[in-house]
């Protein structure tokens, strides 16, 4: 046995992941360790087959099931260091029972398979969030500083922090040494999780409003970046285990940016608009409060969109920021990709991501929506839009001058108008005779062209008018004959609709149709699909109706006849 080895020469080590492919960390870890040379095998330990053939690379895929001991020991002989990924994001089944079985009792029996086999360094990398959760802001806060909380904000999270506690216990027992990473929210090329949250929050109905001022910090942290931590770890496990083994450690890019400025960044890569509206935190935290309770006290869902959840709300609405100077000083971490790049390479990975969040849709009808096209994709839809909030607050409070001068006021309005007449009549005179130069400031004239009226421009609208004139001839032609029964009892419907408008004052009326201008084309293009689909299924239960009506009607004039 001891004569079998001589002429190889000393040999690497060998290491081990878990989960290695099943989520986002797990993939570019192993691709990290692999290019790093320094390990003879990396065996990639997950309960998923691989996906491609083996290949010359010291990666070796296996198919391990963490609940099999005697699998779990044949895949860890002669490993000498295994970097345990944060399961609970490697299944899409978020039930408690299958996480607890996942993380708690797969970790577990990890741990014990390693004591076993030998194994020597231990490095867990899980999530910021067990120590950072809650409707508080943390800026610039260490290790030390974030205990662990008394209530956590989810089940997942609570068990993120059991396998936390499960690994930092787990250290010195067996010659084993053992630290915890926490990366602040990590993203990156494939990550269907981060990507599918924004692109879930961009439709729902929430999707034009910041929560919040907008002006919150947090860390988010590239995947390489999380990778290179892992390695920095396991070196200064293997260097200075006195010092780290036992220990907590937070992972960031070290470079705080606002949370919506990296939302919106994602939004817009994905063919959405940048939202622009703000709504209060407290309100919508006390909606999704309330929510939460109706639902677990009577299974019911208040609020249709399940992003509207308290932690969701903290997350959008609060500052989060951490300090990495312990891992600097310890681990000898340092981010390796930068924040700016980061967000490019993940931006430009979209088009490799497999299509299930109908983005290519999106890309292609966002950029004019249905209400855009509708109001002509000009001004008057920037307007109605609030594409430009002070050009439409402007139009808004000109609008309302003229709505209470003319109506609300108790001038009658010939004599407004009279008045409006006059004050323009004077300023135009006043501008006339000023001269080209008023204290340094050029005066540009007004020409006669201003007044003119182009044949096109005068077209247009009698075109409509004679096109509405005929279209209404042709109605009451078709009325006439009486055959149409469709036709009739729309032609009743309107004209009920227009004896109903008649019987209101005149004033209402119009407050009524501005407020309708300025915010039923901005609802409508927040809720487009909903609006949409409730109003297929109305108009398909009123042509059923209508159908049934006019198949009768006949019959019954007949027998009345």
């Amino acid at each position: 046995m001891a004569t079998a080895e001589p002429s190889t020469g000393p040999r690497k080590p060998a290491c081990a992941v878990a989960f290695g492919r099943s989520t986002l960390l797990g993939h570019h870890l192993a691709a990290a360790l692999a290019a790093s040379g320094r390990w003879s095998t990396v065996a990639v330990l997950d309960a998923s087959p691989p996906t491609s053939p083996p290949s010359a690379s010291p990666l070796a895929h296996l198919a391990i099931d963490l609940s099999d001991p005697a699998s779990l020991a044949r895949a860890l002989a002669g490993v000498e260091a295994v970097f345990h990924v944060d399961p609970t994001s490697a299944t899409s089944d978020g039930s408690f029972l299958s996480l607890h079985r996942l993380a708690v009792e797969g970790t577990r029996r990890l741990l014990a398979a390693c004591g076993r086999s030998g194994v020597s360094r231990v490095v867990y990398t899980g999530l910021a969030d067990v120590v950072v959760a809650g409707a508080r802001d943390v800026v610039d806060a260490d290790e030390d500083a974030l205990p662990y909380p008394d209530k956590f904000g989810s089940a997942a999270i609570e068990l993120r922090a059991q396998v936390e506690m499960m690994v930092l216990s787990a250290d010195g027992k067996n010659g084993m040494q053992t630290c915890v990473l926490r990366p602040s929210n990590m993203f990156g090329p494939g990550d269907s999780n981060l990507l599918r949250f924004v692109a879930g929050y961009a439709r729902s109905p929430l999707g034009k409003f910041v929560i919040g001022n907008g002006t919150n910090m947090c860390d988010f942290t590239y995947v390489e970046n999380v990778a290179h931590a892992n390695i920095c770890a396991e070196q200064a496990l293997r260097s200075n285990g006195s010092s780290v083994a036992g220990k907590p450690f937070f992972v960031t890019n070290d470079e705080p940016i606002e949370t919506w400025e990296f939302m919106s960044c994602l939004m817009e890569a994905m063919g959405f608009q940048r939202p622009k509206f703000n709504l209060p935190a407290k309100m919508l935290s006390s909606a999704a409060l309330f929510s939460n309770m109706m639902y677990h006290k009577l299974g019911v869902q208040i609020l249709s969109t399940p992003l509207l959840h308290p932690d969701t709300v903290y997350f959008l609405s609060c500052t989060r920021t951490l300090s990495i100077s312990k891992a600097r000083r310890l681990l000898g971490y340092h981010p390796t990709v930068s924040l700016e790049d980061g967000i490019m390479r993940t931006v430009g990975s979209l088009s490799e991501l497999p299509d299930n969040f109908d983005l290519s849709r999106k890309k292609g009808s966002y950029g004019s929506s249905k209400a855009e096209k509708l109001l002509g994709s000009g001004i008057t839809a920037d307007i109605l839009l609030w594409r430009d909030e002070k050009k439409t607050f402007s139009f808004v409070t000109v609008l309302f001058l003229l709505f209470y001068w003319f109506l609300l006021s108790d001038r009658t309005f010939v004599s407004s108008a009279a008045k409006i007449l006059l004050v323009i009549s004077l300023a135009l005179f006043i501008h006339g005779v000023l001269p080209p130069q008023v204290f340094g400031f050029t005066v540009e004239k007004v020409t006669s062209d201003y007044f003119e009226v182009s044949q096109e421009t005068l077209r247009n609208p009698l075109m409509w008018l004679a096109c509405l004139w005929n279209g209404g001839i042709h109605k009451l032609r078709v009325l006439a004959e009486g055959d149409d029964w469709t036709t009739f009892l729309k032609a009743v419907a309107f004209l009920y609709c227009v004896k109903v408008m008649v019987n209101l004052q005149f004033r209402m009326l119009m407050g009524l149709v501005l407020a309708f201008l300025f915010v039923v084309f901005i609802v409508y293009e927040q809720c487009e699909e909903e609006i949409d689909s409730l109003v297929t299924f109305a108009s398909v239960k009123i042509k059923s109706l209508m159908g049934r009506v006019v198949r009768n009607l006949p019959d019954a004039l007949a027998y009345i006849s």
